[in-house]
């Protein structure tokens, strides 16, 4: 091998060492920012310590209990059932996989109950997650009749 060729490739070596250390950065500090935003929202939901607490509440019933893709086409009509929590994206892993998405990030988005309502979460995506057309930044709840977009998948709130 020529020297030139050990020089460019001991600089390509270098810059991959670069890039894994920007991405792992980047990683954690989506998980301190998210972290930083679960807090506060877990305190503030949480009822007041002196407060007694009865028995607990009934279920709600209208509360949404399915996600019906609506975009892409040939997805339209797929529905997912809610169960306690949720995850989508692309990883195999998720309960609503979106593969061939490429908008959508490996694990996007969450959907979880809590205190018998549901709430929708992104997960650091990079692309966003979107509830009627607005960005989601902190968890909000949903309802039924709720559209929401992870990546190019548009996905509907039902029972």
């Amino acid at each position: 091998m020529s020297h030139g060729l050990l020089e460019i490739l001991r600089y390509f070596l270098l810059a991959l060492i670069w890039l894994f250390f920007i991405y792992a950065a980047r990683m954690v500090l989506v998980e301190v920012r998210r972290g930083r935003t679960d807090r506060p929202a877990a305190e503030a939901q949480a009822p007041p310590p002196a407060a007694p607490r009865s028995a607990p509440a009934p279920p709600d019933r209208a509360a949404p209990t399915k996600l019906r893709i609506l975009e892409p086409a040939e997805r339209r009509g797929v529905a997912y059932e809610l169960g306690t929590e949720i995850t989508l994206g692309r990883s195999p892993g998720c309960a609503v996989p979106l593969e061939g998405d490429t908008f959508a990030s490996s694990i996007h988005a969450r959907v979880f109950r809590r205190d018998g309502e549901t709430w929708l979460e992104d997960l650091g995506s990079t692309n966003g997650t979107f509830l009627n057309g607005e960005r989601v930044a902190k968890p909000v709840r949903l309802r039924r009749g709720d559209q929401l977009k992870v990546g190019h998948t548009l996905l509907e709130v039902g029972r």
